[in-house]
């Protein structure tokens, strides 16, 4: 499925609905057919009490970076959910922009799998997520 502007468009609509995310700062920076790049910049209301960006924040990001890359190869009103979220803290984020980039791994009839990367301001891995989400 290629995404042409009018689906963009329509992802990033959907994405407004999505309020967790948004409350936390995510941003969509692209979208692609079966992958997807999210940013959030690491402000103090996202920091734990040693001073580094939340794991939960983190895990956010890695989850809604793949249900966009979901999103971007599923039907416009398709409905799925998480059904397991494992994520490797690399190295701690305190600040600038962060980058979650993912990517669907297998996207089968009833189960997904996907990856994404989460990258600090310099470009260094600093997180890995592997995911499985079912079609509802």
């Amino acid at each position: 499925m290629d995404i042409t502007p009018d689906i963009e468009a329509k992802i990033r609509e959907r994405f407004q609905t999505n309020h967790f995310p948004r409350l936390l700062g995510i941003e969509i920076d692209s979208i692609d057919d079966s992958t997807a790049r999210l940013s959030v910049e690491v402000t103090e209301k996202l920091l734990q009490l040693a001073g580094v960006m939340h794991g939960g924040a983190i895990a956010t990001l890695i989850d809604t970076a793949v249900a966009m890359a979901i999103v971007s190869v599923s039907e416009p009103h398709a409905k799925f959910t998480t059904v397991e979220l494992k994520v490797n803290y690399l190295r701690p984020l305190k600040e600038g922009r962060i980058v979650a980039e993912a990517r669907l791994i297998q996207n089968g009839r009833r189960i997904i799998v996907a990856e994404c990367d989460v990258f600090d301001p310099q470009g260094k891995l600093a997180a890995k997520g592997l995911l499985t989400y079912i079609r509802l």
